[in-house]
């Protein structure tokens, strides 16, 4: 079955930091950036991240209908689900707030994969992401954690970056790992993907093959999701939670 596609809004009625709906019973158009064990998206009508909530974690299927589009696909994003747009119906979210993930939310079921967009819109969309200045400390730190006792909420969980080069993934004894520079500085963060975690790789560690990695996200890894996980020993580590090709 071919792949509906969504038409998504105009670029002008975005704005970082746009205020998105927020009432229980509130249903959002999202484009979906990183799924399993976390999932992470943007609404198409503001801008706005929002992130799962840490307890109960939905996961995001691919429906079978939804699947990767085909080659002749009249310019439409690559997805299987990440970058495909997804319906989240939002729930009443009875947890305080959580300073490690202030984009968070909750939701009565797991995000409904919809249908595939433009890769115009989406490329539109993943631009707007980006930091204005890459040179600045990833998520407000230059570490690879940030002491939970600095969070207070009042800045972002979430970053979507494009790497100064084409990222390197690998494994070791901890588990997937990707390293990276942006804005001249390196980063080597674990990676939470679940596509990159279950890519076969050295038996002994090391890198994962460029190709497995193509293979395994539909195309060369342009873009990162860079989030805040659950804190640990009082620091909420950085974790690479998707990899995305350019649409």
């Amino acid at each position: 079955m071919s792949n509906p596609v969504v038409r998504l809004p105009s670029a002008r009625h975005r704005r970082a930091g746009a205020a998105r709906a927020n009432r229980p019973g509130d249903v959002l158009r999202c484009v979906l950036l990183a799924r399993g064990p976390e999932w992470v998206a943007v609404d198409v009508v503001t801008g706005a991240v929002l992130r799962s909530r840490a307890s109960g974690w939905p996961v995001v299927t691919a429906d079978s209908s939804l699947g990767r589009a085909e080659s002749n696909d009249g310019g439409l994003a690559r997805a299987g689900p990440e970058l495909g747009v997804v319906k989240i119906e939002l729930a009443a979210d009875d947890e305080p707030a959580d300073p490690a993930r202030p984009e968070a939310v909750m939701v009565q079921d797991a995000p409904e994969l919809v249908g595939i967009p433009r890769r115009r819109a989406v490329r539109r969309i993943l631009k707007e992401l980006l930091p204005a200045d890459p040179r600045r400390p990833l998520l407000g730190s230059l570490g690879p954690s940030i002491s939970y006792e600095d969070l207070d909420g009042s800045r972002p969980s979430v970053a979507v970056v494009a790497p100064d080069r084409t990222p390197l993934f690998g494994r070791d004894a901890n588990g997937t790992w990707c390293q990276f520079t942006l804005g001249g500085r390196k980063h080597r963060l674990p990676v939470t993907d679940g596509r990159l975690v279950e890519v076969d790789g050295p038996s002994r560690g090391g890198p994962l093959s460029h190709e497995s990695v193509t293979k395994a996200i539909g195309g060369v890894p342009r873009y990162l999701v860079v989030a805040l996980g659950m804190p640990h020993r009082g620091q909420a580590p950085k974790l690479v939670l998707g990899a995305l090709p350019r649409p």
